[in-house]
């Protein structure tokens, strides 16, 4: 391996939201860093025109808004199609609600509701600016775990080494399997609906959600009187849903929500993914530290998936940069440092969505009538209410 020509510290595959930003965060820190993609960068969404709505949208939290900024990509998003929500209103599936408000938290917002094709585009305007290399439509076929650095090789002959590897490449990840980091997944068995509407009556900046046993129903508010929904359910109902004309769907979500904003007009095909939870064995090996998705599933109930994603990238800037600098930022006990970092964060948010999804699905009466009882409880407990939406917002 001595012939090869080492021109990177850190190359990250996976051009998604995750990839990208951490390629962003990486190339600020000092770092030489390369971008693979298998696929092509921006993928299906980046053909989406400027006055198209996007279905698939992602609440992200005010501590990741400033990191956004931070990085030099938020600036670059279209202020008119950003959304805001200032408060909450979660009900039970007996009566019960909880209301949660950024006012009484003192908090700007509870989070901000941005379209992932916009947030992509702005990602990768930023990472253009930086000078940052980017190689897609790539096919790599092998890799080698070398003491001194990660080489990857393309099917085309091509090879690119350095000595940390960043696995973004997804759910499914490639470089997981092949650094034989072992999976715990559950499947719940169910699909995500994801589409906009736009709406009769204003929506207040207020996002919603509906438990009903093991159908979790969400809508987040979008700018210009839009909403968009994430209505999670069991996969036949699902494919029902999907089937649906567009009047019928808006009729059949409207109606879920109990006609809060008046008439629903689709102005989005509705879309669907399939619904896991995910825990990889171990986030590092030597040379390699997976983020985001490659990383860890949850459920969609909380909204958390892309805000871990962005903390996980975060975490491996802080750890392989700075006071790190003097170690190779491939080396096992920086990444350790990594993996450390992250394993609160995962195990609280995984705890939370898993536990709330499987105490939904669960039709005992007693069953219901506690967790009904709790919502109750806890929507009476001011302090409480804003120690969560505080923990929320990190």
């Amino acid at each position: 391996m001595a012939d090869l020509k080492h021109e990177f510290d850190i190359m990250v595959l996976g051009a998604g939201l995750v990839g990208v930003a951490t390629a962003i965060a990486l190339k600020l820190k000092g770092h030489r860093v390369l971008l693979l993609e298998q696929g092509k960068v921006g993928g299906e969404r980046a053909g989406l025109g400027l006055a198209a709505w996007d279905s698939r949208i992602y609440a992200l939290s005010p501590g990741n808004v400033a990191w956004l900024e931070q990085l030099g990509v938020w600036p670059l998003l279209d202020a008119e199609r950003v959304g805001v929500v200032d408060s909450m209103r979660i009900w039970g599936d007996d009566g019960a609600a909880l209301e949660l408000d950024a006012y009484a938290a003192n908090l700007a917002s509870l989070s901000v509701i941005v379209e992932g094709s916009r947030l992509q585009q702005a990602l990768l305007a930023r990472l253009m600016s930086l000078d940052v290399p980017v190689n897609d439509e790539i096919s790599i076929d092998g890799v080698d775990w070398n003491p001194e650095n990660v080489v990857l090789h393309a099917a085309n002959g091509g090879t690119y080494a350095a000595p940390l590897l960043v696995g973004a490449d997804g759910a499914y990840s490639w470089l997981r399997a092949q650094a034989d980091i072992t999976l715990r997944r559950h499947d719940y068995a169910q699909m995500g609906v994801v589409a906009n509407f736009a709406c009769e009556h204003p929506h207040q900046s207020q996002a919603c959600q509906w438990f009903r046993g093991n159908d979790v129903l969400a809508w987040l508010p979008l700018p210009q009187q839009h909403i968009s929904i994430v209505w999670s359910v069991d996969n036949a109902r699902a494919q029902a849903l999907m089937a649906l004309d567009a009047d019928t769907l808006a009729q059949e979500v409207a109606a879920a929500g109990q006609h809060r904003l008046g008439r629903l007009t689709l102005v989005t095909p509705a879309q669907a993914f399939p619904l896991a939870m995910q825990e990889t064995s171990s986030l590092v090996k030597p040379g390699l530290a997976l983020v985001g998705d490659a990383a860890h599933l949850v459920h969609p109930l909380a909204g958390q998936g892309v805000n871990l994603g962005f903390r996980d990238v975060q975490a491996l800037a802080e750890a392989v940069s700075g006071k790190q600098a003097r170690r190779r930022p491939g080396d096992i006990f920086v990444l350790r440092r990594y993996e450390r970092a992250r394993k609160a964060d995962m195990m609280s948010m995984r705890l939370l969505t898993h536990g709330l999804s499987m105490l939904y699905a669960r039709p005992i009466p007693w069953v219901r009538m506690l967790r009904n009882e709790g919502m109750k409880c806890l929507n009476r407990m001011p302090a409480l209410k804003k120690q969560l939406v505080h923990y929320a917002v990190i």
